[in-house]
């Protein structure tokens, strides 16, 4: 899932020293002066249009599959008047170019992009860089991340398709604050109306049964790019993978349980809701490795 990581975790910025440069509507200034009217829509009611997408040994990973669920994000926002698709991916191309000494400075990248309906009927863009966390993500990938079911709830498809990223992520926000009462270091899982599990704020959640994934239903998650790769490496590499719905009790009794998303491609959990899980098993081994082997 090309879910957001916290500030806390492998967005926090990092003071290099040198000027990192963001786009906002057709001007290239100093990132931290990007700002927002408080008249926006972005502002008042969270309506805002985003991607994010990391970079492996420079090259950007799934570009065009963030660009497809892009238009399927503005589409469904109405959101008119950006950049056409060969636009946007050239100034992407452009805001690496530019941003060469503060590059230099990072061991890893990622690429922020958002839209808003602005003002005035006219609305507004922004393209950012961000540094990766390597440290957490060597964490995550060999050592695993605790989670907790949360008592949050999806909000309902009949409110958003969700299948759209989108910057309203409240119900996401609650659900790790819920589970860090649980563990400092917790990732919260939210729940859909019938108590099945679904994703978390950061990542899509997968279980292994009898050695195959079991994937939630696609019309209960955000069908992340991360997930469609690792879907793709599970049928290469003879994993059998079923879609779902997955009951807490299934996923306490999972051989594994694995996650994947933006900051990591695939790592996974070592605990729910504090009981410890078998750690890096050996379907998680065999699509870490081909994962690896994708980006690599």
């Amino acid at each position: 899932m090309e879910s957001d990581e916290s500030v806390s975790d492998s967005t926090r910025p990092v003071d290099s020293g040198v000027t990192r440069l963001a786009y906002h509507n057709g001007s290239w200034i100093n990132a931290d002066d990007v700002c927002l009217s408080s008249r926006d829509p972005a502002v008042t009611q969270a309506v805002t249009a985003v991607e994010r997408v990391r970079a492996y040994n420079g090259r950007l990973f799934e570009l065009d599959r963030h660009l497809d669920r892009w238009q399927r994000t503005t589409k469904a926002l109405d959101l008119t008047g950006l950049p056409s698709r060969p636009s946007l991916s050239r100034l992407i191309d452009e805001a690496i170019a530019r941003n060469g000494a503060w590059l230099a400075r990072q061991k890893e990248f990622g690429v922020l992009w958002f839209a808003t309906p602005g003002t005035a009927d006219s609305p507004t863009l922004v393209i950012d860089l961000y540094p990766i966390d390597s440290a957490l993500i060597e964490r995550r990938t060999r050592s695993g991340s605790p989670l907790v079911v949360t008592s949050v709830q999806q909000p309902p498809s009949a409110c958003w398709s969700r299948n759209i990223k989108v910057r309203c992520r409240l119900h996401y926000y609650l659900a790790d604050r819920e589970a860090r009462q649980t563990d400092s270091d917790a990732i919260g899982i939210l729940v859909d109306s019938d108590g099945t599990v679904t994703e978390s704020s950061i990542a899509n959640l997968l279980i292994v049964e009898a050695g195959g994934v079991v994937c939630p239903p696609s019309d209960q998650i955000l069908s992340g790019v991360s997930l469609q790769v690792v879907r793709e490496l599970a049928s290469e590499t003879g994993i059998t993978w079923r879609e779902q719905r997955i009951s807490r009790e299934r996923l306490a009794a999972a051989e594994e349980v694995l996650l994947t998303g933006t900051s990591c491609g695939i790592w996974f959990a070592n605990s729910i809701d504090r009981s410890p899980l078998r750690a890096a098993g050996p379907v998680y081994q065999r699509l870490r490795s081909a994962f690896e082997g994708r980006v690599g």
